[in-house]
């Protein structure tokens, strides 16, 4: 790896090397995608497959499953929907209650989706997995900050 200011930088700069690893893997799987003819990017894969498991699903319920904002959820739902992958329906009983389904492309594109996600966990359980064990340290990671936040541990270790 060429030396750069992000390596020099270690710890203090994990945002930014965060950032670079997933603009890189955002970049690769954009182009594989495009070659099985699906038009889709990376940040639509937690929100499709979500969709796709529970056929039918409110914002909020997104929201809190995927540990997203509301107007997240919204911004990600009104692009897959443009890309005809999902529909929104009125939730049965109550017609403001926004439910996100797949549409009738999203249904028919699915099998193609299932086999680029094979190929894609394969090739993260090998990069990522069996290698290093990044996942585990990551779950970590997230636990431990759900605990306390960053910006708690931040203020009390200033405070000192």
């Amino acid at each position: 790896m060429a030396q750069n200011i992000i390596n020099e930088l270690g710890a203090l700069a994990i945002g930014s090397r965060m950032r670079r690893l997933y603009d890189a893997l955002s970049k690769d799987a954009a182009r594989v995608y495009e070659d099985h003819e699906l038009q889709f990017e990376i940040k639509y894969f937690t929100l499709f497959y979500l969709i796709s498991k529970r056929k039918q699903i409110g914002i909020m319920d997104i929201a809190e499953e995927l540990s997203l904002t509301h107007p997240a959820i919204i911004h990600l739902a009104k692009e897959l929907e443009k890309k005809g992958y999902i529909e929104s329906a009125s939730a049965p009983g109550d017609s403001r209650k926004r439910m996100l389904q797949l549409s009738a492309k999203g249904k028919k594109s699915l099998p193609a989706f299932k086999k680029v996600w094979e190929k894609i966990n394969t090739l993260n359980e090998q990069l990522f997995v069996q290698q290093h064990q990044l996942l585990q340290t990551l779950e970590a990671i997230e636990k431990t900050l759900e605990e306390r936040s960053y910006y708690k541990r931040f203020q009390n270790d200033t405070a000192r």
